[in-house]
């Protein structure tokens, strides 16, 4: 196996793990309501306020 094609599969399969277990943390996280501008998923821009 060409080892480009090897890199290849090796990249996707890793994307395919992160994607499988980072659904449905992102799912559960949806359905809260009103967490505030303190969350880093949703603004990870902001700063925390003390």
């Amino acid at each position: 196996m060409h080892p480009i094609a090897y890199l290849a599969g090796v990249v996707l399969a890793a994307l395919v793990v992160v994607a499988t277990v980072a659904t449905p943390l992102f799912l559960a996280h949806a359905r809260e309501r009103d967490h505030g501008p303190a969350c880093w998923w949703c603004h990870p821009g902001l700063r925390r306020r003390r």
